[in-house]
């Protein structure tokens, strides 16, 4: 067995998230159906595995950094992604598509790096 498909197989029975039921819950949350590299990519994050996603522009890869956040989501866990964008275009294009999903998200710039901008809340 592969270190990959060991991999998937430790996530699908410790979670029960089958590579079908990540695939339809994409679908249904983002209208997209995701590739083979994609989920492969989740799968590692969401067992927190660190991951260096090497694709061409437009290949998908920002989309292997929201499943896991829908999967947590999906579990009833409090998540947060941090997704460092080398482009401000490109993080307000994320920002935009994901308040389109639902998900709340905010691209920080130079225009927005305020104190009004980073909040701390402390729970007990």
């Amino acid at each position: 067995m592969s270190h990959s498909d060991a991999l998937i197989h430790d996530v699908r029975s410790k979670s029960g998230w089958s590579i079908s039921k990540i695939k339809d819950l994409v679908e249904q949350k983002f209208r997209m159906w995701p590739c083979w590299f994609q989920v492969k990519i989740a799968m590692a994050l969401y067992k927190g595995k660190d991951v260096i996603g090497i694709a061409p522009t437009r290949a998908g890869k920002t989309l292997s950094f929201w499943i896991p956040l829908l999967m947590a989501l999906e579990d009833g866990k409090k998540q947060m992604t941090l997704i460092v964008i080398p482009l401000n275009l490109l993080g307000k294009q994320n920002e935009q598509d994901l308040a389109k999903m639902g998900l709340s998200a905010i691209a920080i710039s130079q225009e927005n790096a305020t104190e009004g901008t980073f909040k701390v809340h402390i729970t007990s």
